[in-house]
């Protein structure tokens, strides 16, 4: 039982290796076997294929981020809590685990009914949290608006930097320590950002 173990886990440490430096379409099977030093039919004994390959090592991938997901935006606390949690955690998890992003970004291009297919297999309700966000918006705060806005808006700030971050470390010169700190303080800026920008749609109504 050990072995068996031991060589899925190898296996699935080479498939991710594999498939978030070249996605889907670009990850062969015998590079995967080669990575892990077993030959290819021992890894289609465990994997019959790429795509079972792939929904496994995109389920642990994603599993993390959609737990939390659900964990935060379901509990009872204020809005602002659960963005200021949220915000701290993905910053924490796409930083330590920034091929995550391209990861999916491949997916996307390569494989999207598929990714759409994992994606509703997890314990993620997408409705459900927008319903909750969208009765705290109002109960909270008297605002009745698209809570999508709200999430796109949260995502693509905590997202980019880290996503473009050798982009904004040669444009502006910023070592790699000096960047740690920039995303240490994107973990108080967001937040308050999204706060002004609600307390400034409450004086004009207009979007966020």
């Amino acid at each position: 039982m050990d072995n068996l173990q031991s060589t899925e886990i190898k296996i699935l440490d080479a498939a991710r290796q594999v498939f978030h430096q070249k996605g889907f379409n670009g990850a062969r099977m015998q590079e995967i076997a080669d990575l892990a030093g077993i030959n290819k039919a021992l890894l289609h004994y465990y994997f019959r294929n790429k795509e079972s390959l792939f929904e496994k090592i995109f389920n642990e991938t994603f599993g993390q981020i959609a737990l939390k997901l659900n964990e935060i935006f379901l509990s009872e606390m204020t809005l602002m809590t659960k963005i200021e949690i949220f915000v701290n955690f993905y910053i924490n998890f796409i930083s330590k685990h920034s091929y995550i992003i391209q990861f999916v970004i491949n997916a996307l291009q390569d494989k999207p009914d598929q990714l759409r297919e994992i994606i509703l297999k997890q314990n993620l309700s997408p409705g459900l949290l927008l319903e909750q966000v969208q009765k705290q918006l109002k109960d909270e705060m008297g605002l009745d608006i698209d809570p999508l806005h709200l999430y796109i808006n949260i995502l693509g700030l905590v997202i980019f930097p880290v996503v473009a971050k050798p982009l904004i470390q040669s444009i502006f010169a910023i070592p790699d320590d000096k960047m740690g700190i920039f995303l240490e303080q994107r973990k108080k800026i967001v937040p308050t950002f999204i706060a002004n920008a609600l307390k400034g749609y409450e004086k004009d109504k207009s979007f966020i």
